[in-house]
């Protein structure tokens, strides 16, 4: 077993791939050294670890046993490539915030008095969390590609429509079936439905993930 402790690059913001700030933490990973990976030859994507030693010997000899068609394999060392075994293998940690290290949470202040947006970086599993897993990790026999950061999945256009069709329901419900509720719940309700509409104006020019929910506190629908 080794542990091995590396800097690494994070981006300025969760979400956000832009590194343009050079954010760095130090990243620490314990595990066994080596390792034979199995890579899938058209692409480059790494595709699996085959087998794991902390005894080198032991996986050059085992090497020539690994065939697999459209594959390659290659015997790796965690000791030079510690950021990918990281990602693969997980175990990975960041110093916890406190005032000698760790990333601080990263805040965003919303628009009037919403709910501040609040992002908590993880402390173990670092690596996982801020790469995109929906891409590949590469090895070209020298060196890995690292996969692209997190982006967020939501669509603010979808965001802001149904936005608009949930107001649109809570005012409905209020006209079809007012007897329904108390004068306290009506009071709610066009509350949450007069902020829903203003989403789309408030929220236009900030990232949809900053954008907050608001929600009745009873079951209406």
């Amino acid at each position: 077993m080794i542990t091995k402790t590396f800097t690494y690059t994070y981006p300025n913001e969760p979400w956000n791939p832009s590194v343009s700030e050079g954010k760095t933490v130090d990243v620490t990973w314990t595990g066994i050294r080596y390792h034979i990976i199995s890579v899938v030859e058209a692409t480059g994507a790494v595709f699996s670890i085959e087998g794991s030693s902390d005894v080198k010997k032991d996986l050059e000899d085992d090497l020539p046993n690994h065939r697999h068609d459209g594959h390659k394999f290659y015997l790796v060392d965690a000791n030079d490539h510690p950021e990918a075994i990281a990602l693969m293998q997980g175990d990975d940690t960041i110093p916890a915030k406190d005032e000698t290290g760790g990333i601080a949470d990263y805040k965003f202040e919303t628009p009037g008095d919403d709910e501040d947006y609040v992002y908590e970086y993880r402390t173990q599993n670092f690596m996982a969390s801020i790469h995109n897993g929906a891409e590949s990790l590469k090895y070209d026999g020298t060196k890995f590609t690292m996969p692209g950061y997190q982006v967020h999945p939501i669509d603010k256009a979808s965001l802001f429509d149904g936005y608009d069709a949930e107001a649109a329901r809570i005012d409905d419900a209020l006209s079809d079936r007012p007897e329904n509720f108390t004068a306290a719940q009506k009071t709610e309700m066009q509350a949450v439905s007069a902020w829903l509409k203003t989403v789309r104006s408030n929220y236009a020019s900030i990232d949809a993930w900053k954008i907050p929910h608001k929600q009745i506190s009873f079951t209406w629908e």
